[in-house]
C-alpha cells in the first residue's frame, strides 16, 4: 500500500549516516529517494557494511561524477523535478560541487533544501566537518556516560547517536516546510547538525546564575544505572533491567522477590534513604537477583506491577525479527538483497492506518538504478552507453566489487 509521503521525490546527495538517515526515513512513508552516489561508492559502503545497510533501504541508486559538467547536468535534471534535496556536506561543498541551495534553487525555484553539519551553519567551527563522536563528545555525553566523576574514562558510545538526533530534526523541518510550500508556494533552505543533534541527550542539564550545573542523577561507577531502583542486575543466566522509580514499586519489589524485611530496613524506608543508602541497597538487591533466571523475576515483578525488561542479550531477539505477524504489519521490514539474500530489520517507525506503506525495497548496490533513472530523464542509448564509457555514471558489473 501506498505510504503518506507517496508521490513526494527527495534528492539524496549525503554520505555515512547522518545524511542518509533522514532520507531513508522519509522513504519509509512513501517518498521515491533516489540516492546520488559518487561513482566510487560512498565512503560506508567498504567500511561499515551493517550502518550502510540500516540507513539506505528503500532508495533508488544513481552513481554520477559530480565534477563532470555532463554529471552536473544530470543531478540538476533530478533536481528540477524534485521536492527536497538532503545531504550532509560541509559548508561551502555542496557549491563548489554545483549543487549548493541557490543552484539548486535555479532550477527548482520551490525546492526544499536540507543540509546537515557537524556543527552547524554559522559561528567559528561552521566550516568543520566531522562525525558522529565528536558531537559525543561536544556535547557531554561521554564524560556522563563514564562516568568519570566516580573515577571512570570517559565512554564513547558505539551507535551514532548525534547521527539520528540531527537526521530526525532534518525529517521534521522538510515536513514542516512541505507545510509552508503548500500555503504559500515558497521553498527554503534548512539545516541541523550532529553537535546540535548530541546536545538533545544532555537536555536536562542547565547552570543557575552562578554558572553551577544542574543537579542530575549519577551513573554509578560499574555504569549499571542511577539508582538501586533504576539499573540494571545480572542474575543466573543474564540482565535485568529494573525500573521501579514509583513509591508504590518499592514494596511491590520486596514482596515479589521475597524480601519484606527491607520494607522495615531503617536506611530504605524513604526515598532519601533509599538514595543516601544506594549502595547497601544495591548489593542486597544484586545478591538476590542472583538466585533465579532473570525470565523468573521479569514474571514475578511484572505481576506485580513491578516495571522490569530482560537485557537484549538474554532473550532471542529472533522472537521479534521471526514473528509474521510483525512483517504483515510492517513493523519488521523484509525484503531481497541481490548479495545478501533475505533481510530482515526494523521497520515501520509510525504506523498510519490508510496509508500504512511498506519497506520492500533493500539498500541499492551502487548505480543499481542509474540506467532507470537515466531513462525517466530522456536520456536514450546510445548516451547511456556514452555516459559510462566517459566514466560520468556507472553501474553494478557482474563481478561486483562493493560490500554491498
Amino acid at each position: 500500500m501506498p505510504g503518506p509521503l507517496e508521490g513526494l521525490r527527495v534528492i539524496d546527495f549525503g554520505q555515512f549516516l547522518a545524511g542518509p538517515f533522514g532520507p531513508m526515513l522519509l522513504g519509509d512513508l512513501g517518498a521515491d529517494v533516489i540516492k546520488v552516489e559518487p561513482t566510487r561508492g560512498d565512503g560506508m559502503r567498504a567500511s561499515v557494511v551493517g550502518s550502510f545497510m540500516g540507513c539506505q533501504r528503500g532508495k533508488r541508486d544513481i552513481a554520477i561524477d559530480l565534477k563532470q559538467p555532463d554529471g552536473l547536468r544530470i543531478a540538476l535534471d533530478l533536481v528540477a523535478g524534485a521536492d527536497m534535496v538532503h545531504h550532509n556536506m560541509t559548508l561551502g561543498t555542496a557549491d563548489r560541487l554545483g549543487i549548493g541551495y541557490e543552484q539548486c534553487r535555479a532550477v527548482r525555484p520551490d525546492i526544499l533544501y536540507c543540509n546537515t553539519f557537524m556543527y552547524g551553519a554559522a559561528g567559528p567551527l561552521a566550516h568543520m566537518g566531522g562525525l558522529d563522536p565528536l558531537g559525543q563528545a561536544a556535547s557531554g555525553i561521554e564524560w556522563e556516560q563514564g562516568p568519570v566523576a566516580a573515577g571512570n574514562p570517559p565512554m564513547w558510545h558505539r551507535y551514532g547517536h548525534g547521527d539520528v538526533a540531527a537526521a530526525m530534526p532534518s525529517v521534521t523541518a522538510l515536513l514542516i516546510a512541505l507545510h509552508h510550500r503548500e500555503q504559500t508556494g515558497e521553498g527554503q533552505f534548512m539545516w541541523t547538525s550532529i553537535f546540535h543533534g548530541s546536545m538533545l541527550y544532555t537536555a536536562d542539564s542547565w547552570l543557575d546564575p552562578d554558572g553551577r550545573p544542574s543537579p542530575r542523577p549519577t551513573l554509578d561507577r560499574e555504569q549499571l544505572g542511577l539508582g538501586a531502583l533504576y539499573r540494571l542486575y545480572e542474575t543466573q543466566d543474564g540482565w535485568l533491567q529494573l525500573a521501579a522509580v514509583e513509591e508504590e514499586h518499592w514494596s511491590a519489589l520486596c514482596r515479589a522477590i521475597e524480601a519484606d524485611h527491607l520494607l522495615d530496613d531503617d536506611r530504605f524506608t524513604t526515598p532519601a534513604g533509599r538514595r543516601t543508602h544506594r549502595d547497601d541497597l544495591t548489593a542486597l538487591l544484586a545478591a538476590r537477583f542472583m538466585d533465579d533466571l532473570a525470565v523468573n523475576w521479569r514474571r514475578s515483578l511484572r505481576r506485580a506491577g513491578v516495571p522490569v525488561e530482560i537485557s537484549a542479550d538474554t532473550w532471542d531477539g529472533e522472537t521479534i525479527l521471526f514473528d509474521e505477524d510483525l512483517v504483515r504489519l510492517g513493523l519488521v521490514a523484509e525484503y531481497h538483497h541481490p548479495l545478501l539474500g533475505r533481510v530482515r530489520q526494523f521497520g515501520n517507525l509510525i504506523s498510519f492506518s490508510d496509508t500504512p506503506g511498506r519497506q520492500e525495497r533493500a539498500a541499492p548496490l551502487l548505480g543499481q538504478h542509474t540506467r532507470e533513472i537515466l531513462s525517466e530523464l530522456g536520456y536514450e542509448e546510445p548516451a547511456v552507453s556514452d555516459l559510462a564509457a566517459r566514466g560520468i555514471v556507472s553501474w553494478p558489473a557482474d563481478d561486483y566489487p562493493f560490500p554491498v
